[in-house]
């Protein structure tokens, strides 16, 4: 299918022929989210979303791509002067290309990640912007309901909340606080067959290929989802919704003249 949508990709870490195989698979829009590990100053951080905004969006455009970003504080990147990305997050909102929050969350669940995800939320909620949430490969159950309980308490809208790497071990909780989950595709979590064999328990999330270069991972993970679903009879209006139409409607980014088909 043309017009594929993915959700959450870090484009800093994706090379250049990453995105031009995208374009070539049908991926028409990205969001971009934000991660710098071990970032030890708010400056690193405010290069980063200046690369993002600069470079990735040119090279994502050279490719007949749109790249929409999402700013803030990933949980294992958190400078020592954290406060001032805080106070800085409300004048990245204001940027044309700049859609929501992500990736934010907590990964091991400390304190000090509580507090940042509590102020970043604020922002969110203030702005009225949606936000894409970490889930760790640890202690997954416990770490997404703490993450629930303080979206819960800051008052974030449910359908602004991403809930990223869903899979069957939390998809009960996301469904249960009425947030949309992130279909992260990859070998080790979330793959297409799981997908499609649990198909009616995640057609309200967007897909996503989470790609960095960090570990193994794969740029096209979308679109080859999105084909297996095709060759094993998926009605193709259920697969737009998980590859297209939800991510637009929840990021505001439908374009003009489409119509959504639920």
């Amino acid at each position: 299918m043309e017009g594929i949508v993915d959700s959450h990709t870090h484009v800093s870490l994706l090379p250049y022929e990453g995105l031009e195989n995208m374009a070539l698979a049908g991926v028409k829009k990205i969001i971009g989210c934000a991660i710098f590990f071990g970032a030890k100053h708010a400056e690193t951080l405010f290069d980063h979303f200046h690369q993002m905004s600069t470079l990735s969006v040119k090279n994502a455009a050279e490719n007949g791509i749109k790249l929409f970003l999402a700013v803030g504080i990933h949980p294992m990147g958190t400078p020592e002067d954290w406060p001032r990305v805080i106070d800085a997050l409300p004048g990245y909102l204001k940027m044309n290309d700049v859609v929501g929050l992500g990736e934010i969350g907590l990964h091991e669940g400390s304190r000090r990640e509580q507090d940042v995800l509590k102020e970043q939320l604020k922002v969110a909620k203030e702005h009225r912007v949606p936000v894409i949430l970490h889930t760790p490969p640890q202690d997954r159950v416990k770490i997404t309901n703490k993450t629930i309980e303080i979206a819960a308490a800051v008052g974030m809208e449910p359908g602004k909340v991403i809930i990223d790497h869903a899979n069957l071990d939390i998809i009960h909780l996301i469904e249960d606080f009425g947030a949309v989950p992130g279909l992260t595709i990859r070998q080790e979590g979330l793959t297409p067959h799981l997908l499609l064999n649990h198909l009616e328990r995640f057609q309200r999330g967007v897909l996503n290929s989470d790609y960095s270069n960090l570990k193994p991972n794969d740029p096209l993970s979308v679109p080859k989802a999105v084909r297996y679903l095709e060759l094993n009879g998926v009605p193709l209006e259920i697969i737009a919704r998980i590859a297209r139409y939800n991510a637009e409607k929840v990021f505001g980014i439908q374009t003009t003249g489409s119509t959504t088909h639920y």
